[in-house]
């Protein structure tokens, strides 16, 4: 398992042209978040979060990761959708 340090470094190296401030693990959750609910974009073209799951997955498969830094940030992705869908079902509860 790599290092939280490690992590956030492949997590940034994704984003060629977008300025993140990601050096640890609560940061690069905040990250994941944020792409996940298209925080950076205007709300009126804001994709579904499935949608931005799939273009995350897509976008960590095609990059020169190593194998394992793959895995891990599809991992992460995957928790982080699974809370978002779980607190969205609460909030319309």
């Amino acid at each position: 398992m790599s290092s939280a340090h490690e992590l956030a470094a492949a997590y940034q190296s994704l984003w060629k042209n977008r300025q993140l401030d990601v050096d640890d693990m609560s940061s690069l959750h905040e990250a994941i978040c944020d792409d996940l609910l298209d925080a950076r974009t205007h709300p009126r073209a804001r994709k579904p979060l499935h949608k931005k799951y799939v273009l995350a997955v897509e976008r960590i498969l095609e990059s020169e990761l190593k194998h394992d830094h793959q895995l891990q940030l599809i991992s992460l992705h995957t928790k982080k959708l699974r809370e978002l869908i779980q607190n969205e079902g609460r909030n319309h509860s």
